[in-house]
């Protein structure tokens, strides 16, 4: 009797498998990527259940409001410490002029007029900190979906969420392919896609800019301060451009990020407002 032909069903993979970059680069936030990749596939199987177009751009803007709800104590903290700075400017400026020439008397009791009043200068810059990992480990989630080819579609004028580079590029570390070389004047992409692409790294530097302008703390004759604040000041710079080398979707989640915390920030100090009006 010849033996009866079996049967193979296809299995589709829970995700794609890691290459030892991709393992070497998840590194300690490999949770957190998980999580995330977990998270936007069943905020977009629901979106898509209903039908809404944009389902992955739209779950992406969701993950980041559950984010945003999620380390809203800090932002509340940033911003509550920024105003108290603020208060705090005139016994600032009367310290300077009383020691004025000796920057180490006025260092000390400037740190000691913060620990009385229970304010901490670098206090700013804590939910951008603290929104690091998150930023990591979306990135990773969304690199793990792009190798699945799941992040194809596009969202509104931008061409793919997986776009503009691809999985390789950002690997071997050429992420800003896609525009140079130019060939007959053109950028590879073309102008139409090259364009609709740039314009969310524009949006995000100008919105980071906006964010951190709103709260960042008053200025300061601290020199520790002062290079801190110096490097936040170069920051919407500098992810503008890391932001032309990963995949859209991110530069998303970061957008809607900045939006949220600038509307927290203007709630907080106009619920502030309004108390110190009240008393």
């Amino acid at each position: 009797m010849p033996p009866s032909p079996s049967i193979r069903l296809p299995v589709a993979p829970l995700r794609a498998p890691r290459t030892p970059l991709s393992r070497k680069m998840e590194g300690g936030f490999g949770f957190i990527s998980d999580a995330m990749e977990v998270v936007l596939k069943v905020l977009k199987d629901g979106l898509a259940t209903v039908h809404v177009p944009y389902a992955y751009g739209f779950a992406i803007i969701l993950l980041t409001v559950i984010v945003k709800v999620a380390t809203y104590p800090l932002t509340k903290q940033q911003v509550e410490s920024t105003l108290a700075m603020q208060n705090l400017q005139p016994k600032i400026k009367a310290i300077q002029e009383r020691y004025a020439g000796n920057q180490e008397r006025i260092q000390l009791e400037t740190s000691r007029l913060y620990r009385q009043a229970g304010v901490n200068p670098l206090a700013g810059c804590l939910p951008t900190l603290a929104t690091i990992p998150v930023w990591i480990g979306l990135y990773q989630a969304l690199s793990n979906v792009a190798n699945e080819g799941l992040l194809t579609e596009g969202f509104f004028w931008i061409p793919s969420l997986g776009g503009p580079t691809t999985i390789a590029a950002r690997q071997s570390g050429s992420g800003i392919s896609w525009l140079f070389p130019f060939v007959d004047g053109h950028p590879p992409l073309g102008w139409p896609d090259t364009a609709a692409y740039l314009v969310l790294p524009v949006l995000l530097v100008v919105s980071q800019y906006v964010s951190m302008e709103l709260m960042k703390p008053p200025q300061s004759d601290d020199p520790a301060q002062k290079n801190t604040l110096l490097i936040f000041k170069f920051l919407p710079l500098m992810i503008g451009y890391f932001s032309l080398s990963v995949p859209s979707g991110l530069s998303i989640y970061w957008f809607t990020n900045n939006v949220l915390s600038t509307s927290a920030a203007s709630m907080v100090t106009q619920i502030r407002w309004c108390k110190a009006c009240c008393e």
